[in-house]
């Protein structure tokens, strides 16, 4: 891969949903692993499948979840059942195809490879979103825990040069590789533990251990602060996210602003680079000449 392809977008991240809308709109795509892990990520407005059917001529998504396929069906979603390790049932060819967080996810990358590269129009182009393992948090989480934070579901990590390696075997290349402005912090991951536990899938922290006098009395204070200038329905929402949790959660987030202020300063003396900064990527894959001809049939 070209250094320069890799390197011209770190200093301007974006998010997936705005690369999405950019390449997805007014074309024939294809969404693969569309329910992005459970059916509750179908009513946020960062739910991927959400923001291609926006702007698409045309949209398809597959997931080989069934029950959930069931269900966006019902919701109105032109979705099938579908293992995207398997050649898929389907014999039309797409502009764009999205494969958001899915690739970390798999076993084998023939099949989907193999799908990528048959489904494509001449001149399509494959969205392949996955984490970065050069992200600073990922490391300095394990340097500072002697642990590792990886989502239960995943089978490996994948950079964005190795995947222009693998790709390139299977007939595609990398042309663009945009990285991703969302990321998970060091100031509220490092709490992750026995006390206190976040679930990898909704973000959302569990305390399973009776709190501390000290927190508790913190906590109580806390929550009567940010009570005050709340709205009756703003309370409702946060109420509704965190229940009985919230004073837990707000005494993690005030102890958050001083490993903050500590990561700040051991930033300052720590040698990383831009690439170092971003949790996720997405690469834009395109036909090389040669599978282009041979689609084709010219030489």
């Amino acid at each position: 891969m070209d250094r320069k392809t890799l390197r011209a977008y770190l200093r301007s991240p974006q998010s997936r949903v705005e690369i999405v809308r950019e390449f997805c709109l007014g074309k024939v795509v294809l969404d693969l692993g569309c329910v992005d892990h459970n059916i509750e990520h179908a009513s946020s407005d960062l739910w991927l499948h959400k923001a291609v059917v926006k702007v698409a001529r045309e949209a398809l998504g597959v997931d080989y979840l069934a029950s959930e396929v069931e269900m966006l069906r019902q919701r109105g979603y032109q979705v099938i059942t579908g293992d995207v390790t398997k050649p898929l049932a389907i014999d039309r060819k797409f502009d764009v195809i999205v494969v958001g967080h899915l690739i970390e996810h798999l076993s084998s990358f023939e099949g989907l490879m193999s799908n990528l590269r048959r489904l494509l129009t001449p001149d399509g182009v494959a969205l392949i979103c996955t984490p970065n393992p050069f992200f600073r948090e990922q490391y300095f989480y394990s340097a500072l825990k002697n642990d590792i934070i990886v989502n239960p579901e995943h089978t490996c990590w994948i950079d964005p040069v190795t995947l222009d390696q693998l790709s390139r075997r299977f007939g595609l290349e990398t042309t663009e590789v945009r990285w991703i402005k969302e990321k998970w912090y060091l100031s509220q991951t490092i709490f992750n533990g026995e006390h206190q536990s976040i679930d990898i899938f909704t973000g959302r922290w569990n305390y399973p251990l009776p709190r501390p006098l000290l927190e508790k009395i913190v906590s109580s204070m806390l929550l009567l602060a940010y009570r005050i200038p709340l709205q009756p329905a703003r309370q409702l929402r946060v109420r509704k996210r965190y229940g009985d949790n919230l004073g837990s959660y707000l005494y993690m987030r005030l102890k958050g602003i001083f490993v903050d202020i500590w990561w700040w300063l051991r930033c300052s003396v720590i040698p990383t680079s831009d690439i170092n900064r971003h949790e996720v990527y997405m690469s834009v894959l395109k036909l090389s000449d040669s599978a282009v001809s041979s689609q084709t049939g010219t030489q």
